[in-house]
């Protein structure tokens, strides 16, 4: 899956904000592949969510009362080793494409690093030929 579909959701910072998304999101049946909840003043705020089924995360958000935008964003899976994101990154960096932004993780024994990469959407079809 070089090319996903991102949902932002544009929250506040307060106590609960997070736990209740993520309950609604569980109570609608949405596994999650990847969250971003950065802190606010540091960036534009709110929720990234990369899901496993779009339709699904749609409709639970939607039926819970969450404004949210759609965001396409490469993810990719990598070898957990020293690196694989080096590697990807500087594919990008030498083509001049510039990230907006990007969020990894992976645990210690697994072997692959799930890493979503956000580019320029005029820049994205040529990210995903460069790292597809």
């Amino acid at each position: 899956m070089p090319v996903a579909t991102q949902l932002n959701l544009p929250l506040d910072n307060e106590i609960g904000t997070l736990a209740r998304v993520c309950r609604d999101l569980a109570s609608g049946g949405v596994n999650l592949l990847a969250i971003d909840a950065p802190e606010p003043g540091r960036e534009d705020g709110g929720i990234r969510l990369l899901v496993m089924n779009r339709d699904i995360a749609v409709r639970a958000l939607s039926r819970a009362g969450y404004l949210f935008a759609e965001e396409q964003v490469l993810f990719l899976e990598l070898a957990n080793r020293p690196g694989a994101l080096a590697r990807a990154v500087e594919k990008l960096a030498k083509a001049l494409i510039n990230i907006r932004y990007a969020y990894a993780t992976t645990s210690s024994r697994a072997k692959k690093t799930a890493a979503v990469i956000a580019v320029a959407d005029a820049d994205l079809p040529r990210a995903l030929k460069l790292l597809g």
